[in-house]
């Protein structure tokens, strides 16, 4: 979908009028070749990935100034599956080309600000695998389910990207099978919109659908509370160590509208890794042989153990974080027989 030439070691264009650049067979990116390099740099931090790979079709010049710019070059090479399935999901267009490479070289869940492995789709925001499941502003609904929530019209949400999804078996906790696609948008970027076209949370708050007899099931009114609930800021811990909100429906779209993503440093890149040991620590616990000492350190009091487990098995560290959190984990130390 998106042409890749990789040379690193390529120079931006130079300060100097692109017209002034020498070209090969009359080379032309026309208009734009009046405008000075500086100019024309910040015009292309405009673009998304779709818009700047048919400019650099246009020409050889074109194709030169594209595939020179970092921006480029290192998502194509990097994270060639994202641009794939942004395409595949009509999210590509949504997202200039320097967003979804700001999230390549970040490293924290928006979430949680750990590590995150995950990009989410709709706000090309880098999340863990936890915050997808626990973040209720990081689930996905369908417009009707939007404009009932939130009070929207269709003409409302014209203003925020609608993901079409890929069919399949999709889940985070539980799969689902989708064998069509479907039409999904944020619960962030819905309650985000909502909050502007309404002017305040208090006045949100009172639209909010709740439980009527034949017309709103006690399932939808749950749904609802929880997406109105949704934290817009990030809450900046672990969720699965936080008590669990009452009546919470399980997520019929979980992880249609992520991907694994790399992180992208001056070092390399960094999926990050599972950890063995945690899985070790999650099997002693079923077995009823995990140390309560260790269960004291890793679920809190007022917290049931299940889910703050349970995370532990999915949880990505970055290449930095595991060393450190090796040196902690009880399932490691199991595994080297200390």
């Amino acid at each position: 979908m998106i042409r890749y030439v990789p040379n690193r070691n390529r120079l931006l264009p130079s300060t100097t009028s692109i017209s002034n650049q020498p070209r090969l067979l009359a080379s032309s990116l026309g208009q734009l070749d009046c405008l000075p390099a500086e100019l024309l740099l910040s015009v292309l931090d405009l673009l998304d990935f779709q818009s700047l790979s048919r400019l650099s079709r246009v020409s050889l010049l074109g194709k030169d100034v594209i595939e020179d710019l970092p921006v480029y070059w290192e998502t194509v090479q990097h994270a060639p599956e994202a641009l794939a399935v942004l395409g595949q999901t009509h999210l590509l267009s949504y997202h200039p080309a320097t967003l979804l490479h700001s999230a390549l070289r970040q490293s924290k869940c928006v979430s949680c600000l750990a590590f995150g492995g995950f990009l989410f789709l709709p706000t090309c925001e880098r999340v863990c695998f936890e915050c997808l499941y626990e973040n209720q502003a990081l689930r996905m609904t369908s417009p009707a389910m939007a404009k009932e929530c939130f009070s929207l019209t269709d003409h409302d949400l014209q203003r925020i990207p609608v993901m079409h999804s890929v069919p399949g078996t999709f889940g985070l906790r539980f799969q689902f099978v989708h064998k069509q696609a479907e039409r999904l948008v944020s619960v962030k970027q819905a309650k985000e919109l909502a909050l502007e076209i309404h002017g305040s949370a208090e006045k949100l708050t009172r639209l909010r659908p709740t439980y009527r007899p034949g017309r709103t099931s006690m399932k939808d009114a749950a749904i609802f509370r929880h997406f109105h609930e949704a934290p817009l800021d990030p809450p900046g811990c672990d969720l699965s160590r936080l008590p669990r909100k009452a009546e919470v429906v399980e997520d019929d779209f979980g992880g249609m509208a992520s991907i694994r993503f790399p992180s992208l440093s001056d070092a390399g890149t960094d999926k990050g890794v599972l950890c063995q040991g945690c899985l070790v620590t999650y099997s002693h616990y079923m077995q009823g042989v995990l140390p309560q000492s260790t269960l004291s350190e890793l679920v809190p009091v007022d917290v049931g153990p299940y889910r703050p487990l349970l995370a532990l098995l999915t949880r990505l560290w970055s290449t930095e974080g595991f060393a450190e959190h090796a040196h902690q984990c009880y399932g490691v130390r199991r595994i080297l027989g200390q």
